[in-house]
């Protein structure tokens, strides 16, 4: 006799039980049969006369893409069926998906649900089948926020360590947030100096110049963009590209790096999520 495991999700952070809709899957329960995250494309370069090739990179260009089957109880009316649709279906963009599972440990996908099957028994709507695609070959981690307050004038900074526990074998650009604190005397504009130790360390500097007391700075690393503000009055702060001074943007390398923060600094913060290999 066949059996059946129900999961509970949430979805463009909506959870399932305002619908008691629940992800089902028959027999063994498993959710990601088949599903793998860790194929690779080797990409190489033949030369005459050279019996092995060069190797260029690697990239790991399929994404993510697994069945799923959403069930109810009772049978779903038209009525519940259009607004379940709306909020499954034909998205505008890529939302998150987190399934309610013990050994996910809140890992969630940025996907699509494309290619909706009604499932219907004794002619009345009970579930949805569906395809999930995702953004890339990775399930994410919750987001890690590293951060701290009141790193004063006279202090020779802070350090401290962060551990990327990703499953991408690749550098991570975070997010870094801060707040410029008092001047440094006799200076009126401050430097503000983030540095990975591990990551070729006062070589390879996240440096900032010309700040003045109450400079807000978002930086994302990944996209490369940079916006600031000032604290008095909002405005944003003009040409704030300019004061970013080194241009090497800030990353972690896999596993353990060492951070180390100078300047004067009312608040900072150092957030990213990590890869996780989902499947195999």
């Amino acid at each position: 006799m066949s059996q059946f495991i129900a999961y509970d999700f949430m979805f463009d952070g909506i959870p399932s039980q305002r619908f008691d809709l629940k992800i089902i899957t028959f027999e063994d329960g498993s959710l990601f049969d088949g599903v793998g995250s860790t194929s690779v494309e080797i990409i190489t370069q033949r030369v005459l006369r050279k019996s092995v090739p060069y190797y260029l990179g690697r990239t790991q260009e399929p994404v993510l893409e697994f069945e799923i089957t959403f069930g109810t109880a009772s049978p779903i009316s038209g009525m519940e069926r259009n607004i379940i649709s709306t909020w499954l279906f034909g998205r505008a963009g890529y939302k998150n998906l987190t399934i309610l599972q013990d050994d996910l440990n809140g890992a969630y996908f940025k996907c699509f649900l494309k290619d909706p099957v009604p499932l219907y028994i004794g002619g009345l709507n009970y579930a949805f089948k569906c395809t999930v695609v995702c953004d890339s070959p990775w399930a994410y981690a919750p987001e890690k926020v590293f951060s701290g307050t009141a790193i004063k004038k006279e202090s020779t900074g802070v350090q401290f360590t962060i551990y990327n526990d990703s499953n991408e074998d690749e550098y991570l650009y975070p997010l870094v947030y801060f707040e410029v604190g008092e001047p440094t005397d006799p200076f009126p504009t401050q430097i503000v100096w983030f540095i990975n130790l591990t990551d070729y360390g006062y070589d390879r500097i996240f440096n900032w110049n010309y700040l003045t007391e109450g400079d807000k700075i978002t930086v994302d690393n990944d996209l490369q963009i940079v916006t600031g503000v000032y604290t008095i009055g909002g405005l944003p702060i003009p040409n704030v590209l300019s004061k970013f001074t080194s241009k090497n943007w800030f990353r972690l390398r896999p596993k353990q790096n060492d951070i180390a923060i100078y300047g004067s600094l009312n608040y900072y913060e150092i957030s990213f999520t990590e890869r996780l290999k989902i499947g195999g």
